[in-house]
């Protein structure tokens, strides 16, 4: 007997059970409110079966889909945590990943892997989502159901959204803004169009086939869905959040002349994502800014950076000792802002933390990277400006031996095993260093 610990499908599934939850385009089939919480349910005793207890976290190397959405709620019900991790990460990141949050189970591709001596932390976690590169230490925020609720219905008031509407998932859910999207569903009966990867064709097909109304993005994809096929197809849209990484103004005006209804946001993953967004119809109006606080969160400016208070904070990470860490509901962000009447504007960070499409590098893990290649004496790693993806990752190389050693493209290669971003970056650019320049 599964003991319904919390999970808001159940109640979707009783009051909507006929109505279309989920059209999973990458798997080829669609599922009910009444199917999604009948797979649920399947899992969550399947995991009973196998000794998960309350507070047991739970690794699920999945891709956006049905089967992600089934584990997410499965684990809801047996008041397990789920820890997503992407299918492509490189086999070092997810070994890290586990031996920082040590699950009780993994679950792959649908098959499931029980681990010894797993964790045995409080329950009350929704979900463990990390955020740390290759080398640093892993840096796993634990957040609520309490935290996905409340942002979930902030966002529904500050975009003026309702149960007509539907999400394109194009975020991955190992991400915030990804699986944000599997518990706003839920939460605000409103179902979901996945993809298990973002590609712009299937994206375009997607949006002309099942006709969403709502789609989260970042800047990058953003520019490849325009270059792929015009603005006509996304005008049928009425919000399309942009966050991940800053937006340009002159990009968010061009993007409002083209007729998108364009929803610049600011969100970090210890805040549950979005806590300032641009309203549908003032992209124009509040061009470079994040837009409006949101109801979920209070924002005020200290010493000129951004702190975030409210029911959608994080309670922590899963390593106590990492610090500044979100504590009482409140979290320093490290970006700087300033606020002008309830709008936000970020001016940066205080730290030298990359965010390239969506990703944050640290410069010293990617130095540590290509220290450790034979042909490199040694590095420094710095963010570039980018038009599409805000900031490149850029690095000076200084080649070991008078001959000169590697040349750069040779010692940017051997980031490749560690890159956590490249699977996104654009054709014909290095996986992890965008631009390198080598002196001997």
């Amino acid at each position: 007997m599964v003991a319904m610990v919390a999970d808001p499908l159940r109640e979707l599934a009783r009051r909507h059970g006929p109505r279309q939850a989920i059209a999973d385009r990458s798997a080829g089939f669609r599922v009910t409110w009444f199917d999604l919480d009948g797979l649920a349910h399947t899992w969550a005793r399947r995991f009973e079966s196998l000794g998960v207890r309350p507070g047991h976290r739970i690794a699920v190397v999945e891709p956006a889909g049905v089967r992600l959405a089934a584990l997410l709620h499965a684990c809801l019900r047996t008041g397990a945590t789920i820890v997503p991790v992407s299918p492509r990460a490189p086999a070092a990141e997810v070994e890290r990943v586990l031996g920082d949050c040590r699950p009780a189970l993994v679950v792959r591709d649908g098959e499931v892997e029980r681990l010894p001596e797993p964790a045995e932390p409080p329950a009350g976690d929704a979900c463990v989502l990390y955020t740390s590169g290759t080398t640093g230490p892993p840096r796993g925020v634990r957040l609520t159901l309490a935290n996905h609720v409340a942002s979930a219905l902030g966002l529904r008031g500050q975009l003026g959204t309702g149960d007509g509407d539907r999400w394109l998932v194009l975020l991955a859910p190992h991400h915030v803004g990804g699986l944000a999207m599997f518990l706003r569903a839920v939460v605000c009966n409103q179902p979901l169009v996945t993809l298990a990867r973002f590609d712009e064709r299937a994206a375009l097909e997607a949006i002309a086939s099942d006709r969403p109304t709502l789609l989260s993005v970042v800047p990058a994809m953003l520019s490849r869905l325009l270059d792929a096929g015009g603005p006509e197809p996304l005008r049928s849209l009425r919000a399309i959040m942009v966050g991940g990484a800053p937006a340009p103004a002159e990009h968010v005006r061009r993007w409002a002349s083209l007729g998108l209804t364009v929803c610049p946001t600011y969100g970090l993953t210890e805040t549950c994502s979005q806590v300032a967004v641009v309203p549908p119809g003032r992209a124009a109006e509040l061009a470079g800014t994040a837009g409006i606080v949101c109801p979920q969160a209070a924002i005020e400016i200290v010493d000129g950076e951004i702190v975030v208070s409210g029911a959608c904070v994080s309670p922590g990470y899963v390593r106590a000792e990492i610090a500044p860490a979100p504590e009482g509901g409140r979290f320093r962000t490290g970006d700087l802002g300033r606020l002008d009447g309830g709008v936000l504007t970020v001016l940066g960070r205080r730290d030298d933390t990359i965010i390239t499409g969506g990703e944050n590098v640290r410069p010293e893990e990617v130095e540590a990277v290509l220290r450790a290649h034979p042909g490199v004496a040694d590095a420094a790693v710095a963010g570039r400006p980018d038009d599409a993806w805000g900031e490149v990752v850029a690095a000076w190389v200084v080649a070991a031996g008078s001959g000169g050693g590697d040349s750069p493209p040779a010692a940017a290669s051997c980031c490749a095993g560690s890159c956590r971003a490249g699977a996104q970056a654009p054709p014909g650019r290095d996986r992890r260093c965008t631009r390198m320049s080598c002196t001997g």
